[in-house]
């Protein structure tokens, strides 16, 4: 017969049990609160409904260690969203993909193109690197890039595109959180994919992925280059961002920390240059300190840009959080903080 102690043992363990149940289950329930704050300053669903209606697939290319298709998604509304699909030759099933976000950088020709290592800046060519890697990638155009681009001078259509958003309550950013979640919902409904589904970007790339991953729970791991900070460095820092960022009411709510702070449960990455001049570095790490506490910061000597070597850690830890392998925790040559 067990005595007292053993007793009270068992009651304290169960009591304990109960508590961190407890926890968890407030936990998600203030998580999944966050996230409908930043889904309502967008203006947007839940991610999970938006799925594309029909979808059009074209002959597939070779390319070294992969192939290449142009996949076009019909979403609910009915816009089309053409993305490239880069296939490894790995064998099926894959155990994960991911969703590749174009840069800006006034280059709106390119977008899903540049990230494919088509043409533009091989710098950013994380899309068929990882490809090449073995992990599926879809690699969407923004609206106003690649394929999306707007009529006459480009800049002037974004702009105009995104104030009209506006006085119809929708966001760009919405948007663009939206387009990600329906490469989000083709990578999961394709039966080639078991695994789970990330996210990568550069700059404009970075800064959706961001918004991303605080809506959309179905991205478990992203790495974010060059792309976070604050909407008040920007304005003391005299810098205009692309109209994407300015969501009516963001900086009332409490500016992009109310953003990072939905991120949960998932793995995050963040590459930041010191010097970038775009970035301010106190907004990235005002950003930073509101992401989980795992979050990894690589802070580099430099300005914007994704560098080889830290893209290849970077690629490397997506690939390897996403597999839940070891050695995907690793921390490269950044040190958190700095």
């Amino acid at each position: 017969m067990p005595d007292a102690h053993d007793d009270y043992r068992t009651s304290d363990h169960r009591t304990d049990d109960a508590a961190r149940d407890d926890a968890a289950r407030n936990d998600a329930v203030r998580n999944a609160a966050d996230r409908e704050v930043v889904r309502a300053l967008l203006r947007i669903d839940d991610p999970r409904s938006i799925r594309p209606g029909t979808v059009r697939v074209d002959p597939a290319e070779s390319a070294d260690g992969y192939s290449r298709r142009r996949v076009v998604l019909t979403a609910p509304d009915g816009h089309e969203v053409p993305c490239l699909f880069l296939a490894p030759d790995a064998p099926l099933p894959w155990g994960a993909a991911v969703v590749a976000v174009h840069q800006h950088n006034g280059e709106f020709d390119w977008g899903k193109t540049e990230a494919a290592g088509l043409e533009g800046d091989p710098e950013v060519a994380y899309a068929a690197e990882l490809a090449a890697s073995g992990v599926p990638v879809l690699a969407p155009d923004l609206m106003g890039f690649g394929e999306r681009v707007g009529a006459g001078d480009p800049a002037r259509a974004e702009q105009i595109d995104a104030w009209a958003r506006i006085t119809r309550d929708q966001t760009l950013q919405g948007l663009h959180v939206q387009d990600v979640a329906l490469a989000v919902s083709w990578l999961e409904d394709n039966p080639d994919v078991v695994g789970p589904i990330g996210i990568i970007g550069h700059s404009l790339g970075g800064q959706v992925a961001l918004f991303g991953l605080a809506c959309d729970d179905r991205l478990t791991a992203g790495v974010l280059s060059c792309g976070v900070g604050t909407l008040s460095s920007f304005q003391e820092g005299g810098i205009l961002h692309n109209p994407a960022w300015y969501v009516p009411g963001l900086a009332s709510a409490g500016d992009t920390p109310i953003v990072a702070r939905a991120v949960r449960g998932q793995r995050v990455r963040v590459l930041a240059g010191r010097t970038d001049p775009i970035f301010p570095f106190a907004g990235v790490r005002e950003v930073v300190s509101a992401l989980p506490d795992d979050t990894e910061f690589v802070a580099f000597d430099g300005g914007h840009r994704f560098p080889r070597a830290h893209r290849a850690e970077a690629l490397t830890w997506l690939s390897r959080t996403l597999r839940g392998e070891r050695g995907g925790d690793g921390r490269g040559t950044g040190t958190p903080g700095n």
